[in-house]
């Protein structure tokens, strides 16, 4: 009984011993096809890592500027992320230059040979800090930054929040920075006109698109509906606005509404002289800015001296006071920061 044991075993070991000299050649045979399939994942995965799309589903809370011109047919869209909304472009008190994003060689592809086409800004969020962004054409041009030249009266809720970001999802948006040409359209497709369930259009009751030629200035005001209730509906919120410049060489820029507006020229003119006080009227003033009244008493060689100190405007005029004019003649100016 040992010995058939030990001869199954044999017969066992034999077998094995033959089996693993097939395998043995087989694999010998197929090394070259191993190493080939090999060869091939290596360059299947390389290709994946070079040649990455520039499209990506919408980051939240970035803003996007788009162009598009449905009504010549256009065969691209143009789309550029222009980076978090809140970190470095909405929350400060400077005019953030933002023309390195810009690029008017994609500009005119879309446009081509048409006199206009349409141009917006949007960005969203879902969940607990839902939002929306979008711009309305500003009225006025530039203007005062805290004061808006277009007026939302719509509410959002967060359930209407959540439905604009999630039907935005599919847009192509390139990395913050950036821009591209979308064959695909998806701004056209996705934001405006309001055709039909699903546009940005439709589901917010506005288009954030405007009219723009190769050689207007675009103003749009920016708004924002943020952490909208579940019931009931948020209003929205005046952030600043943008400035498109295609005069000469192209200028995108946002100007937050907590940026001191541009100074003008202001205009001083003389009211009244009772005795030695002299009241004088400072007009063309812009909020946010002083103004500091200075007298001299000769044009020659003239040293100008502060009258008082200077005087913040809040409204387009200013009322100074000279309490102490005795001098025979005294020139009077004002210096503005």
């Amino acid at each position: 009984m040992w010995w058939k044991q030990g001869a199954v075993w044999n017969d066992t070991f034999r077998h094995l011993r033959e089996q693993g000299a097939r395998e043995s050649e087989n694999t010998t045979k197929n090394e070259s096809s191993k190493e080939d399939m090999k060869y091939l994942t290596s360059v299947a995965l390389l290709a994946l890592i070079v040649c990455p799309s520039v499209f990506g589903q919408i980051v939240a809370n970035d803003l996007y500027m788009g162009f598009q011109n449905q009504a010549a047919g256009g065969a691209n869209d143009y789309i550029i992320n222009l980076g978090l909304a809140s970190s470095a472009i909405t929350n400060g008190s400077s005019v953030v230059d933002l023309s390195g994003d810009f690029s008017l060689s994609d500009f005119d592809a879309v446009l081509g040979a048409s006199p206009s086409m349409y141009c917006g800004v949007i960005g969203a969020e879902s969940g607990n800090t839902a939002d929306v962004f979008l711009t309305q054409l500003r009225s006025g041009g530039a203007g005062t930054p805290s004061t808006p030249g277009s007026d939302v009266t719509a509410t959002m809720t967060r359930t209407e929040d959540d439905t604009v970001y999630n039907h935005l999802a599919t847009l192509d948006g390139p990395s913050a920075g950036t821009g591209v040409l979308d064959p695909n359209k998806t701004w056209e497709s996705l934001v405006d006109p309001a055709n039909g369930t699903g546009t940005f259009q439709s589901n917010t009751g506005l288009n954030p698109d405007s009219a723009i030629t190769n050689s207007s200035v675009l103003y749009e005001d920016l708004w924002m509906t943020a952490n909208s209730a579940f019931t009931g509906g948020k209003p929205y919120t005046y952030l600043g606005y943008f400035t498109l410049d295609l005069t000469g060489t192209p200028k995108l820029t946002f100007t937050p509404k907590a940026a001191p507006a541009p100074l003008t020229p202001p205009v001083l003119s003389v009211i009244s002289i009772t005795g030695a006080t002299v009241t004088l009227l400072l007009s063309n003033t812009v909020p946010t800015h002083t103004y500091q009244l200075q007298y001299t008493t000769n044009l020659s060689n003239p040293t100008w001296t502060d009258i008082g100190s200077a005087q913040l405007a809040n409204t387009t005029t200013l009322t100074n006071t000279d309490g102490s004019a005795t001098d025979p003649v005294r020139f009077y100016q004002v210096k503005a920061n």
